[in-house]
């Protein structure tokens, strides 16, 4: 696992195929990072399958919804992703500044989740996991792992969330409601600034081969969809 995403050959045609037949078995599509970018791209019957699906629920049709342009309601698309303009009076400062919300992504109400499809997506297109026996430890401190083992439960794969034991109680509830066994949730010492003692949890998690860690600092798909597809909708 050395190329942080940027592979664009099949390493392994073998862990491939098994996740085509994963994804074929589960009716799981990936969408590309260009519909991500602009949905408007997203073929008509797949927009109004959408539609029909809870935002909030584990479907693999919500994968349509990683992006910036979900309305107030979280069902339907916007043509300009929902902001708010921040006025002078409140700033100080006359340059305009615009605040992107974040709540209108699925899930997890967070855009952490794009980030971790972004992370997931390349390793499954070019055989480097295979979700019939990897697992994907999402280190982070709330709403990466969070993202990753939504992600994961879509994709029918194993998710490990690594946080601090200290991160909000709202967090941990979330987590038990989603991963598919208690022992999913990796507790680790401190709060928000404990970064390092979750890397060294992912060091030692990283001497079992079937564990598969997706930091998202060095993961060049969460550079790109952000660039692609954040910063599209940014401009």
């Amino acid at each position: 696992m050395t190329q942080l995403g940027l592979g664009t050959d099949i390493v392994d045609p073998h862990i491939y195929a098994r996740a085509v037949q994963r994804f074929r078995e589960a009716r799981v599509v990936l969408p590309t990072f260009a519909e991500l970018a602009d949905p408007s791209g997203i073929s008509p019957s797949t927009r109004a399958a959408v539609d029909t699906v809870d935002p909030d629920e584990p479907h693999p049709l919500n994968l349509f919804r990683v992006h910036w342009y979900n309305d107030r309601s979280r069902r339907h698309q916007s043509s300009v992703p929902e902001h708010i303009v921040l006025p002078e009076a409140l700033t100080g400062t006359k340059a305009a500044i615009i605040v992107a919300l974040g709540d209108r992504f699925p899930m997890i109400r967070a855009h952490k989740v794009l980030a971790a499809y972004a992370c997931l997506a390349p390793r499954i297109v070019t055989g480097e996991f295979d979700p019939t026996r990897h697992k994907a430890l999402w280190p982070s401190t709330g709403n990466y792992c969070r993202g990753g083992v939504a992600i994961s439960r879509i994709m029918g794969c194993r998710g490990i969330a690594i946080l601090p034991a200290g991160m909000s109680e709202e967090r941990f509830r979330w987590l038990e409601a989603w991963v598919t066994d208690p022992a999913d949730i990796v507790r680790t010492p401190g709060s928000e600034s404990n970064v390092k003692e979750i890397y060294d949890a992912c060091a030692e998690l990283d001497r079992d081969p079937a564990n598969i860690v997706f930091n998202q600092f060095c993961e060049f798909g969460n550079y790109l969809a952000h660039y692609q597809c954040t910063g599209r909708a940014l401009a």
